[in-house]
């Protein structure tokens, strides 16, 4: 039983570090009591380490002993003086099916900003007390935002505490088990599964489902049946439930009875930390101003970025030269060509007007309605990110005093914060005067 147990903490290790081995294994926190093909059991000293151990290592166990014996293990957990009752608790956290989390998506690798707070703050709240806070919890948000991430970073803490019973599928996941299950007619299996293994269901672009009958049934049952018994529930799409088309009524209703939280488009700044973070996670020493111009580029979408990072840290490896501007604009021009000249005012003001169908001269001019103040705003603020001018420069190309271009640069600052959609006007535009579009 010594050898066993000592290439089990070998396979622990890898997983779980040096740090947490010492403390909680190597100690003798907890002992090996039985080891046997297919089942061991493990005693901690105390409830209190078991209990720590339970909710924080006992994935990392068991999936350690999966590796060692090469097969499923059923891992049971008691501690020195456990009630009979206790020890009865432990032994139904029987292994169930996989999970397919993906392990290194936390919350604690997760880069917060404004375009994400929110979603953010809901997640950890569910992760929390699942079933209780937010059920379900529905987010949306365009390709490559997070969603999946903060969706895995759910599921990784539940089944740290539960020790299981946490399934995350994407929508074809789930069309595709439900279609085995009815060609080898075992639907009530399917079924039996979110009944009695599933504690938390974390159910990914769920837009593929809409418009197919059966499939919006089958997730319709399963739904009900959860919720019923108090289980967590979170899904993610690229849109709102009431924009996804196609899908059932009763559906689009059930999705929208609990949470809705958006994801949108990082700013400058946070696409920074997030490429920072990142970096730093495959040891790419990524310099300032690379990580601004990539910011500035691909700020749509952080998996695009994270595809950028890995192209660079394979460019890197292969020609061993430091990654500065020049290198990454000689080797990766398609992401990041050698800069443009800024726009000038004129060209800003000229696409401004023809975006919202005005005059050159009504943005110049004097007149204060809406549909002029509101683009005139608009082009200032332009004039100041991407022209990169100062208030003085700015207020001589618009006729104006420098409070008033102040004014309005701050404004559509404060408005982009409150209304998620301006922000989304405000990114089209940027390219528009780019000459993206």
């Amino acid at each position: 039983m010594d050898e066993e147990w000592s290439v089990f903490c070998a396979a622990l290790e890898r997983k779980i570090g040096g740090q947490h081995m010492d403390i909680w294994i190597r100690s003798g926190a907890i002992r090996a009591e039985s080891i046997e093909l297919g089942r061991v059991r493990i005693r901690a000293e105390n409830r209190v380490t078991f209990e720590w151990i339970r909710d924080n290592l006992f994935v990392d166990i068991r999936a350690a002993w999966d590796e060692v014996q090469a097969r499923p293990v059923v891992v049971d957990i008691t501690w020195d003086g456990a009630p009979a009752e206790a020890e009865a608790v432990v032994h139904t956290r029987q292994r169930r099916g996989p999970s397919h989390l993906e392990r290194n998506m936390t919350f604690e690798n997760f880069v917060v900003g404004k375009c994400n707070d929110f979603a953010h703050g809901v997640a950890n709240a569910v992760a929390d007390a699942p079933g209780a806070a937010y059920n379900p919890l529905f987010i949306y948000g365009s390709t490559g935002l997070g969603k999946t991430h903060l969706m895995h970073a759910i599921g990784n803490r539940v089944e740290r505490r539960l020790g299981g019973g946490v399934l995350y599928l994407t929508g074809q996941q789930f069309f595709d088990s439900m279609v085995s299950a009815f060609q080898n007619r075992n639907i009530e299996a399917f079924r039996e599964r979110f009944r009695t293994e599933v504690e938390l269901l974390l159910l990914d672009d769920i837009q593929v489902i809409a418009g197919r009958d059966r499939t919006e049934e089958e997730l319709f049952y399963v739904f009900e049946m959860m919720l019923a018994a108090k289980k967590q529930i979170v899904f993610a799409a690229d849109q709102p439930p009431q924009e996804i088309g196609r899908l059932e009524p009763r559906l689009r209703t059930r999705f929208s009875q609990g949470l809705l939280a958006d994801v949108q488009p990082p700013d400058v700044e946070t696409m920074m930390a997030i490429l920072a973070t990142k970096a730093q996670a495959i040891r790419l020493d990524l310099p300032s101003d690379v990580q601004y111009a990539i910011a500035q580029r691909v700020r749509s979408s952080v998996r695009e970025a994270e595809g950028v990072l890995n192209r660079l840290a394979a460019m890197h490896a292969f020609y061993g030269r430091p990654i500065t501007m020049a290198f990454v604009q000689e080797r990766l021009s398609d992401v990041l060509p050698p800069e443009a000249p800024p726009p000038s005012p004129d060209l800003i003001i000229q696409r401004v007007a023809e975006h919202y169908h005005i005059r050159p001269s009504d943005i110049r001019g004097d007149r204060r309605p809406a549909n002029i103040a509101h683009p005139r705003q608009l082009a200032m603020y332009l004039c100041r990110t991407v022209a990169r001018l100062s208030f003085p420069e700015i207020g001589r190309a618009f006729e104006r005093d420098n409070s008033t271009v102040q004014y309005a640069c701050k404004k559509v600052v404060t408005d982009m914060k409150k209304e998620p959609n301006l922000r989304a006007e405000v990114e089209l535009l940027e390219k528009i005067v780019r000459g993206g579009t």
